[in-house]
């Protein structure tokens, strides 16, 4: 495994990232397989090696909300282990990813006086509290065509993939049930929606989840 390239670990010296290479966990989670749950205490942080995972609440009228996706790269728990709080959200494997866990003496011996790993951790943390604002402005709206419209926008900024025909591919193969649970939707309304942008040819519904942006411009409504 190749752990120079994740940023996180840039801020290692040689010493340090090979002794962070004897003692991290490496561990493989199936889709649907839980990582951490509400009021978990932060024994560990995350850095997803591969796949994708979700973190989410579970809502009193029983459906899920998911506030996160992290990819590649990312981590989760480096700030609640910093602060010792417990975990207020829920974490699954969103498909098939291959996880680095830290343990918490393993994280204070390698971050906790690096700086530059704490920068890494804080910017990683102002990036998810501007998520969360966006989260909130696309939660509040009322018009359905405006929140599936801002939720793929969301997605193309963090997980778009773009081709030489300027098409955009989103890799998530995300379902339709986790599309309505992070946008606040239910199942039956996004799904008319994407079906009603395919049929626009906005955009196209490909097999395992992935969804091919045609045209990104038409989104949003016209008059919006």
């Amino acid at each position: 495994m190749d752990f120079k390239k994740i940023p996180l670990l840039k801020t290692l010296s040689y010493e340090e990232l090979e002794y962070f290479k004897k003692h991290a966990l490496i561990k493989k989670y199936k889709k649907g397989d839980v990582i951490f749950s509400t009021g978990d205490y932060p024994k560990k942080m995350y850095i997803i090696y591969s796949g994708f995972i979700k973190i989410f609440l579970d809502l009193s009228d029983g459906r899920e909300q998911i506030l996160y996706i992290y990819k590649k790269n990312e981590f989760v728990g480096g700030l609640n282990i910093l602060n010792q709080d417990k975990y207020l959200y829920k974490s699954q494997a969103l498909r098939d990813s291959t996880i680095i866990e830290v343990d918490r003496s393993l994280f204070n011996m390698l971050f906790l006086n690096n700086k530059e790993a704490l920068k890494v951790i804080l910017d990683q943390s102002y990036r998810r509290i501007r998520k969360s604002e966006e989260l909130v402005y696309r939660l509040n709206e009322i018009n359905a065509d405006l929140k599936i419209g801002k939720l793929l926008i969301s997605l193309i900024k963090d997980y778009g993939i773009v081709n030489n025909d300027k098409t955009i591919l989103l890799n998530l193969s995300i379902n339709r049930g986790e599309l309505a649970a992070f946008s606040g939707l239910s199942r039956e309304t996004i799904s008319r929606k994407l079906n009603y942008l395919e049929d626009e040819g906005v955009i196209e519904l490909l097999n395992k989840g992935k969804i091919l942006i045609l045209k990104p411009n038409k989104l949003l409504p016209d008059n919006y």
